[in-house]
């Protein structure tokens, strides 16, 4: 018992010649327990907040221009690789639509595709009168000589010579003489007509076909 209290009145001198101790260096340091009190009841000045005007006007979006230059590349879209490797568009058909899948056109090169089992080329092809469209088909070219001196230029291919004059490309070239319908006043494509005052016919061939007839033009009865 002797011993345990010898052994706390030693830790406590200790412990109060460091107190002592400290408090001679705070003193020498003019920080004593009056000072030292005295600096923990100041407050803080408060800091000064700095604002930064900003001269760029602003859009509706309230977001400025420089701002909107600065994020506008990284919303740009990136260009797809189909896009960037090949300079036509490439159309996706689902295989279900059977019907559109095989009669979809397929462009091979700039200016022409394949459409329907026909081939059309808007820089070689050359243009029927009846249907209007520039193809790379056959066709017969008429050999009357108009008015002026010139041969006419008019052209068909054998699907709208045959299904709306009832003639073939054959029959046209055999005579070496072909006048074509709008040479002969016989006509019926929309343009022709439309000359004439009169409505264009859309599509008659199976309904003149249906109806007995072996071409529109019977169909008409301008035959």
């Amino acid at each position: 018992m002797t011993t345990l209290f010898t052994i706390g009145a030693e830790y406590e001198r200790e412990r109060l010649e460091r107190i002592e101790q400290n408090r001679a260096i705070l003193a020498k340091l003019g920080l004593d327990s009056d000072n030292l009190r005295k600096l923990s009841l100041k407050k803080p000045k408060p800091v000064k907040k700095t604002y930064i005007v900003n001269n760029t006007p602003e859009n509706n979006n309230g977001s400025s221009e420089g701002e909107q230059e600065k994020r506008r590349p990284s919303r740009l879209p990136k260009p797809s690789k189909t896009s960037r490797d090949s300079p036509h568009k490439i159309r996706y058909v689902e295989k279900s639509s059977s019907r559109t899948y095989r009669r979809m056109a397929s462009r091979n090169h700039l200016g022409r595709r394949t459409y329907g089992g026909r081939i059309y080329d808007s820089e070689h092809g050359t243009t029927c009168h009846q249907c209007r469209q520039k193809t790379i088909e056959d066709k017969v070219q008429c050999t009357n000589v108009l008015q002026d001196g010139s041969l006419c230029k008019v052209m068909m291919d054998e699907r709208c010579l045959v299904g709306r004059y009832g003639q073939t490309l054959q029959d046209a070239r055999e005579s070496g003489e072909w006048s074509c319908p709008k040479c002969r006043d016989v006509c019926n494509c929309s343009f022709c007509r439309k000359k004439k005052g009169l409505s264009a016919t859309g599509i008659l061939k199976h309904v003149a076909l249906k109806a007995g007839y072996n071409s529109v033009m019977e169909y008409l009865g301008d035959a």
